[in-house]
């Protein structure tokens, strides 16, 4: 009934697409059994390069056929060679960039032996396209979801009581934070690149997308959980308040959880990780990087996204050798979280942004002074649905510290409430979801 009800839930936005969902799984089934059934280490490799292949090269083909192929003609035209301008209209199934990392796990993983290959073919299928989870994450791996289909199954009241806490929640900062905020970004995100704009308005557009960018992911990963919880099925966490992150490194254990473990373990490690020479890690950690930004779209402002985050981290491996962040002083800490929350907030300018160009210009903008009131008065409304987002930090960060408890009983009981409240008085325009499009 699961299966079923998962390809109906994703044929419903293009149906011929099932064909590519179908194809996918029936591959990389089909290598899992070869690579797990061989000795030779050439037949084992041979049939994990044809799991990898068919699965970017959908990836490829869907969803940066248009990206290389703007690329060519940049690089021609330094020969001084014209080419046509070519663009095909092509709607990109949605989750592809979810679903395909989450079926080359599964390869990857027996290829390694850290998983045997799944017998029946239509778990594997559930396995890849559960809907709770398909379209946008979080990116679940084999050895997290398989097992727990053989497990016995009854209505318990604390489980449904999570469930539907973790739904409401997700429906809470979707409909209410994300929904709201986004409203005023994309009415006044053009405003911000305006020449000579002062600097308060890029600031707080800055500010809002990216409560707005965590708020509708948040919202949709926590619908997902509930989802799947309600089900009797335990999805891993994906976000863990990564505005309190003091490190790059630490934001990336915080932000979009399973697909920064997913980069790291069959992209950064084999690129040799924290192996070799300085200069060897420092080139895994920027191709990495790079290649992050261009998976969230294909678009060089994706791509200078990830060289922001990748060249933060360089840097800050280069201070962790140095062992300044041996010094405990508070001073220290407290600056160099203002250094990796102000970066981070600057990177969510070029993810927005619809051109470089455009990015450029707001980020000069923030550096302008002066108070417009006109755009500053009518964007500061949408400054209420930011307070959410502190409050949910700031309490995270007390219960990390020891000061306070995690919230439980009563309490969720209120705070429920509230978001229940909310979502039926103070809910915006519906907007999709915004990794939809990734």
């Amino acid at each position: 009934m699961l299966l079923a009800a998962s390809l109906v839930f994703y044929g419903s936005f293009v149906p011929w697409y099932l064909l590519l969902l179908l194809f996918t799984t029936v591959v990389d089934y089909y290598a899992g059994h070869k690579i797990a059934g061989s000795s030779s280490a050439v037949y084992r490799k041979a049939y994990l390069v044809l799991s990898l292949t068919s699965n970017l090269g959908l990836l490829a083909f869907f969803k940066y056929l248009n990206f290389f192929t703007d690329v060519s003609r940049l690089l021609l035209r330094l020969f001084h060679i014209d080419m046509a301008p070519a663009h095909w209209d092509i709607i990109i199934p949605i989750g592809i960039s979810f679903f395909t990392f989450q079926s080359m796990s599964y390869t990857i993983d027996i290829y390694r032996k850290k998983i045997s290959p799944e017998n029946t073919y239509w778990r594997f299928l559930l396995f890849v396209c559960f809907f709770t989870h398909l379209v946008s994450g979080p990116i679940v791996r084999a050895k997290e979801l398989l097992y727990q289909f053989d497990r016995k199954r009854k209505i318990r009241l604390k489980v449904c009581l999570e469930g539907f806490y973790l739904i409401v929640s997700g429906l809470f900062f979707k409909m209410v934070v994300a929904d709201n905020i986004g409203d005023y970004v994309n009415k006044f995100w053009r405003y911000g690149a305006a020449d000579g704009m002062s600097s308060m308005v890029p600031l707080s557009l800055t500010i809002l997308f990216s409560c707005q960018i965590f708020s509708d992911f948040l919202g949709y990963s926590q619908i997902a959980m509930g989802t799947a919880y309600l089900l009797g099925f335990k999805l891993p966490m994906n976000f863990n308040n990564p505005y309190i992150a003091g490190s790059f490194r630490e934001f990336w254990t915080r932000w979009h959880i399973t697909l920064s473990t997913w980069i790291r373990d069959y992209l950064y490690i084999p690129l040799g990780g924290n192996q070799g020479s300085q200069l060897k890690v420092f080139s895994a950690l920027m191709i990495t990087f790079l290649l992050a930004g261009l998976w969230h779209g294909a678009a060089l402002t994706f791509v200078f996204w990830g060289f922001i985050h990748g060249t933060a981290l360089i840097f800050e491996r280069i201070l962790r050798s140095n062992h300044l962040f041996e010094m405990k002083s508070p001073l220290v800490k407290i600056t160099w979280f203002l250094a990796v929350q102000g970066t981070v907030l600057v990177s969510w300018i070029f993810f927005r942004s619809d051109t470089l160009g455009q990015a450029f210009r707001i980020f000069n903008n923030l550096f302008n002074g002066g108070f417009d009131p006109n755009n500053a008065l009518a964007i500061l409304p949408a400054l209420w649905f930011v307070i959410p987002v502190i409050l949910l930090h700031g309490r995270a960060f007390l219960a990390e510290q020891g000061w306070i408890s995690l919230p439980r009983g009563v309490e969720k009981g209120f705070i429920c409430a509230l978001m229940l409240y909310g979502i039926f008085t103070l809910y915006g325009k519906t907007n999709a979801f915004l990794y939809f499009q990734f």
